[in-house]
């Protein structure tokens, strides 16, 4: 299974558990992605949050650009104003982190943007 596919399915687990984008700190994942530790927020991210759906299938696909496997997810943050996703070391590289900002990356339009950080 591909990551892109590994995430999809995540989306849809948490979905059916009720559990949102705006509620998660973060996803930690370990032994290759069997294991995965959820964090959440104590108070949800703002309304204008992107749906977890959108989130991980923009993360699983620049996954599979990119080449990376499920052994190499280490954790998805969900901050304020960017989703980052932390890779485990690989071939002996030091891990990597790609942050999508949520305005630029994740599609929240600009205005909606500026009024709610305000």
């Amino acid at each position: 299974m591909d990551t892109a596919c590994f995430l999809s399915e995540i989306a849809d687990k948490l979905a059916n558990g009720n559990v949102s984008s705006r509620e998660l700190a973060s996803l930690a994942f370990e032994a290759d992605g069997r294991d995965i530790s959820i964090r959440v927020r104590s108070t949800p991210h703002p309304s204008w949050y992107p749906p977890l759906r959108l989130i991980l299938e923009k993360i699983g696909n620049t996954c599979v650009d990119r080449g990376v496997t499920l052994s190499q997810l280490r954790r998805i943050t969900f901050e304020e104003r960017e989703i980052n996703l932390e890779l485990g070391q690989c071939d002996g590289l030091a891990g990597k982190i790609f942050t999508f900002p949520i305005e630029a990356t994740l599609g929240l339009p600009a205005s909606d943007f500026s009024a709610a950080a305000d």
